[in-house]
């Protein structure tokens, strides 16, 4: 019975760690684990139903957030992005939700109040192509389609801002 009761609290350390790495973990930058080739094959739907790939967006730097309704991090971070979005120049940001189909996750990012271009990828083919595995996770892609960072964490819109100076440095924001 002793046993029993130690191993509860060990238990429940363990699936509460489990979840933070889901959700809201680490703020490091990596490249690591990256398969560009593989993210530009995966379709990805928008709210109207059309699909897209990152291979048929090459030819502007692409920010690539991926997020998903139940995670607190992913949605405190949206109207940061939505503040760096109206406010880009040269650069494309875009949401991708990772678990919502693509009305549910237009609408919830609509009573958000946030305005930038929001698809849906309900397989996660594209956080496992960037080797994501946890959210929120922003991947930072040039012109020619080469992921040239993925972030792991939540991004305030100072260091949303600071990142894509950082990594196209040529393309800019506005202040």
């Amino acid at each position: 019975m002793t046993v029993r009761r130690r191993a509860i609290p060990l238990v429940l350390i363990g699936m509460l760690g489990l979840f933070a790495g889901a959700c809201g973990g680490s703020s490091a930058p990596s490249g690591a684990g990256a398969d560009a080739a593989a993210a530009a094959a995966v379709r990805f739907t928008a709210a109207d139903g059309s699909g897209t790939s990152l291979e048929q967006l090459k030819g502007t730097p692409l920010v690539v957030n991926m997020w998903a309704t139940w995670c607190k991090p992913c949605v405190k971070e949206m109207p940061a992005f939505d503040e760096v979005a109206d406010g880009s120049s040269g650069v494309r940001i875009m949401g991708v939700n990772v678990a919502d189909s693509a009305a549910d996750a237009a609408k919830f990012a609509a009573d958000l109040g946030v305005h930038y271009e929001q698809f849906t990828d309900p397989t996660g083919g594209l956080s496992d192509a960037f080797g994501v595995s946890g959210l929120p996770a922003t991947a930072f892609i040039d012109a020619s389609g080469k992921v040239v960072e993925v972030h792991s964490g939540a991004l305030t819109a100072d260091e949303l801002r600071g990142l894509i100076s950082k990594n196209f440095p040529q393309e800019g924001t506005a202040p």
